[in-house]
């Protein structure tokens, strides 16, 4: 299942410098430490909502793979197909809720989502950046 934070992220140059304070990183923190749970929440919510539509968790992985990606098909009855479209709809859905949970807990912390999302980006690949933030969450523990 696709990780939900993921569609939070908008493309931004990952080689890019990006200056953050400590009062920056440390809300940062704080808003990482709620939007894990958020996300293991939504993980757990919508596995629990793709059980008791009848899938298993294979098959409707299977369906959703195929879904997504152009050159993966999947053999599936009018009626299985029905039920995942019905399914998607309804992750999707929660998935709306879920984004402005995200949103809400990063206003929260005084960061707008554009700000949130250019620090997100660069924590991928600025190790120093990763290092700060380690240690902000340590504080924060």
């Amino acid at each position: 299942m696709a990780t939900l934070g993921a569609t939070v992220f908008s493309q931004i140059n990952a080689q890019e410098q990006v200056e953050v304070s400590d009062t920056e990183l440390n809300k940062i923190a704080s808003a990482f430490q709620d939007i894990q749970k958020v996300n293991m929440e939504a993980q757990q919510k919508v596995m629990k909502t793709v059980e008791e539509s009848g899938f298993e968790a294979n098959r409707f992985n299977e369906m959703y793979q195929a879904a997504a990606s152009p050159e993966k098909t999947v053999d599936a009855s009018d009626e299985e197909k029905e039920r995942f479209g019905k399914l998607m709809n309804e992750i999707q859905e929660m998935q709306v809720g879920f984004t402005q949970q995200i949103e809400q807990i990063i206003s929260n912390e005084g960061l707008s989502m554009e700000r949130y999302q250019t620090i997100a980006m660069a924590l991928q690949s600025d190790t120093e950046l990763q290092g700060r933030l380690r240690a902000a969450l340590e504080q924060q523990q």
